[in-house]
C-alpha cells in the first residue's frame, strides 16, 4: 500500500465530494488502499466513517477510493486504532506482494503488527481473488488489474534488465507505471533496481517521499513504528 503525503487542504469546501479533485491534485488518481488507477467515479473516502464520529469535512479524514475498497469498508471501522493507514503510516512497510496471493502481511513484522496488517486487509477485502477463500464479488474487479499489471511490470523488467541504465527505456516503464497503477506491485518487481525505483517514487503524484531512503522504505515520522 503506497504511502501518500496529502499535504493541507487547498481550502474549504461545504460538500465532501467537492474535495475529490483536490485531494487527486495531491496524491493522484488512485485507490489509496488498493491502488488501482481510477479515472472516473473516484471516490472521497471518510478514514473515519462519519457514522462513527468521523468529521464529514476535515481534509484529515479524507483518502480516496475505488467504489471497491469503500462498499467493502463501509462504516466497519470506528476509528484509525487497529489499522495502518496510507497517509499516516510507512504502509508500503506494512505489507508483501506476491503474484500467487497479491497481497499479505510482512512476515517481518512482529505478531501483533502482523494482525493489525491482517485486519487492514480484511477491512477493505484487499486479498479477494479467483479461489481464494474469500472470493471476490462478480463486479469486483481488482484482482484483474492487479494481475494485469503483475504481466506489464515482468515485461518491463525484462526490457530493463536487457537495456539498464538507459534513460528513455527507464521514463517509458515510469509512464507505463503511472498510467496502470499498482505502485506496490511495480516496486516489488523492480526491488533490485533502485534508479528505477526512486523514478516511481519521484513520479507516482503524492508518494510520501519520506518514507524511502535510495528507494528502500523506511519508518514514517509520527507513524506505527514499522
Amino acid at each position: 500500500m503506497r504511502p501518500i503525503d496529502k499535504r493541507i487542504a487547498p481550502k474549504q469546501y461545504k460538500s465532501y465530494r467537492k474535495y475529490r479533485d483536490d485531494l487527486a491534485k495531491q496524491i493522484g488518481w488512485y485507490c489509496s488502499y488498493c491502488e488501482m488507477p481510477v479515472k472516473n467515479m473516484i471516490e472521497v473516502e471518510h478514514v473515519v466513517p462519519v457514522k462513527n464520529g468521523g468529521n464529514e469535512l476535515d481534509w484529515n479524514n479524507f483518502l480516496l477510493s475505488c467504489k471497491y475498497c469503500n462498499t467493502v469498508k463501509s462504516n466497519r471501522n470506528t476509528s484509525r486504532k487497529g489499522y495502518f493507514w496510507p497517509d499516516t503510516d510507512n504502509t508500503f512497510l506494512a505489507f508483501s506482494y506476491s503474484q500467487a496471493k497479491i497481497i499479505e502481511p510482512n512476515n517481518q513484522l512482529t505478531p501483533a503488527k502482523m494482525a493489525i496488517a491482517q485486519d487492514t486487509i480484511d477491512l477493505m477485502g484487499l486479498n479477494r481473488y479467483p479461489g481464494a477463500t474469500n472470493k471476490p464479488t462478480e463486479g469486483d474487479t481488482r484482482w484483474r488489474s492487479k494481475d494485469e499489471v503483475w504481466g506489464e511490470a515482468l515485461r518491463s523488467l525484462e526490457r530493463w534488465q536487457k537495456l539498464p541504465n538507459n534513460q528513455q527505456i527507464l521514463e517509458l516503464i515510469t509512464a507505463l507505471a503511472k498510467g496502470t497503477g499498482h505502485f506496490s506491485i511495480w516496486m516489488e518487481v523492480f526491488k533490485n533496481e533502485i534508479a528505477v525505483k526512486q523514478a516511481f517514487i519521484k513520479e507516482f503524484t503524492g508518494t510520501a517521499k519520506n518514507c524511502f531512503i535510495n528507494g528502500n522504505p523506511v519508518s514514517r515520522r509520527g507513524g506505527k513504528n514499522l
